[in-house]
């Protein structure tokens, strides 16, 4: 495996998933109101911040790994099994 197309698709596939975590932590904090129906307290900032920082990272861990690392193990899976049947190995 070539480390540096490794590199780079943990890079590429980390800025999508980077976008994509952006999306619903704006879309959180855009809704945010202090005048929501709900009558229970908001929760605090420490805790919010948590929980959406947590969205961020899985969002990028979650698109490194089913849309970069899999796809490629599924490539050089197959490139294998391709070799040792026609006996190039």
């Amino acid at each position: 495996m070539d480390k540096a197309q490794l590199r780079q698709t943990i890079i590429s596939t980390g800025a999508v998933g980077a976008v994509f975590g952006i999306l619903p932590v704006l879309g959180a904090l855009a809704w945010r109101s202090e005048y929501s129906r709900n009558p229970s307290p908001s929760p605090s900032f420490l805790s919010l911040a948590f929980d959406l920082g947590l969205v961020f990272v899985a969002s990028i861990a979650f698109c490194i790994l089913f849309f970069g690392l899999l796809p490629m193990m599924v490539q050089h899976g197959f490139a294998w099994v391709a070799r040792r049947w026609t006996g190039r190995a």
